[in-house]
């Protein structure tokens, strides 16, 4: 094989290690954005939702409220009642749950 004058075998591996990073950093870089990207998009999402309940008006998103409440109360009350089953002494609410 007849190379030109200027490329010895030290540029052409430093050639090919160039390209070689660079098709790394660039899968890198393309998997890193959608996942960036997919990411801002959940958080946006879930501001587009408090947005839309809050902009609603005081009728409107009262409702969304009252269910939003009751859901947290809900997963609390269960949280609560777990955590009694496993340690009845812990708290004074336990007391008040039946064994």
């Amino acid at each position: 094989m007849v190379l030109p004058q200027s490329l010895d075998l030290g540029t052409l591996l430093l050639i090919s290690v160039g390209c070689v990073l660079l098709c790394v950093v660039g899968l890198l870089l393309m998997f890193g954005l959608q996942i960036l990207g997919t990411g801002l998009s959940t958080i946006m999402g879930i501001f587009e939702l408090f947005n839309g309940i809050i902009s609603g008006g005081p009728v409107a998103w009262c409702g969304c409220l009252v269910v939003l409440f009751l859901c947290i109360g809900v997963i609390g009350t269960i949280f609560l009642y777990t955590s009694c089953q496993a340690n009845p002494a812990a708290m004074n609410f336990c007391q008040l749950l039946p064994r």
